[in-house]
């Protein structure tokens, strides 16, 4: 459920917007529930969720399958199609992407940052590429930026006020290999500006390396990022270390002069 939003700071909001988002992402998370799990998942009555779900089915946002069970319509497809195609980011990047995946052989990510979440705008999977459902979850959910490379990259070369924010707003997983608290999170985004990339050894995903790098856009603003990911048995030693952060970077920088000239 989304926090309140009452506060006499924020801006008015319409709580039945909200409700109706909260469902649709209940069905995302689930991949497809039913009006009883829904029920359980979500602090409504099982009589307003189906008020909800009938005029999501009627505007074509959901759909009802045979067995009962709401998955998300197509009606989602173009929407999202049009968000990112009408990104620079996105149309200025991909044939970077594309690039470095054939340079590096492995899987190339263009991500940038909503709401304090990573979305993958584009994949490209070079020759030696292992398809996962890791890649899957990717394009799929956003996810907190400490979480990969790419995230990391983005999150350490924000605003100092901006990243301060999200740092608080951070919820970290005790049950995985990654940073778990913020004292560590903010040694290691200063080692990101210094160095100018983030690495992720290991640290969602066991025997999976990654590295990123932000992408600039006009007057400094993080963009988004380029990542590469990879097996840690094929990311080794000064690949690792030298040589694909070399390729990450230069792919980044070449997206950013190319946002530049626009």
């Amino acid at each position: 459920m989304k926090p309140d939003t009452s506060d006499a700071d924020e801006p008015r909001q319409i709580k039945s917007v909200h409700k109706a988002i909260d469902i649709v992402h209940a069905i995302k998370d689930r991949r497809g529930a039913t009006l009883q799990e829904l029920t359980d998942d979500l602090e409504l009555t099982k009589s307003t969720i189906y008020t909800y779900l009938a005029t999501l089915r009627q505007e074509g946002i959901v759909t009802q399958e045979d067995d009962g069970t709401y998955q998300l319509g197509y009606w989602v497809i173009p929407i999202s199609n049009y968000a990112r195609n009408n990104t620079d980011l996105y149309r200025i990047g991909r044939d970077e992407i594309d690039e470095l995946a054939d340079q590096t052989r492995h899987t190339a990510h263009l991500v940038t940052e909503s709401n304090g979440n990573q979305i993958v705008l584009y994949e490209a999977m070079g020759e030696d590429a292992v398809t996962s459902d890791y890649h899957l979850r990717m394009r799929e959910t956003p996810r907190q930026l400490y979480t990969s490379a790419a995230g990391k990259s983005i999150l350490a070369f924000l605003p100092e006020e901006r990243r301060d924010e999200l740092i608080a707003r951070t919820e970290f997983d005790d049950d995985s290999n990654a940073i778990s608290d913020r004292g560590t999170l903010r040694e290691q985004l200063a080692e990101i500006r210094e160095r100018g990339y983030a690495v992720n050894d290991e640290e969602e995903i066991r025997g999976t390396r990654s590295i990123g790098a932000p992408v600039r856009g006009p007057g400094e603003a993080v963009a988004g990022a380029v990542s590469v990911t990879a097996p840690k048995t094929r990311l080794q030693n000064a690949q690792f270390t030298d040589e694909v952060p070399e390729l990450v970077m230069e792919a980044a920088n070449i997206i950013e002069v190319k946002i530049e000239t626009e």
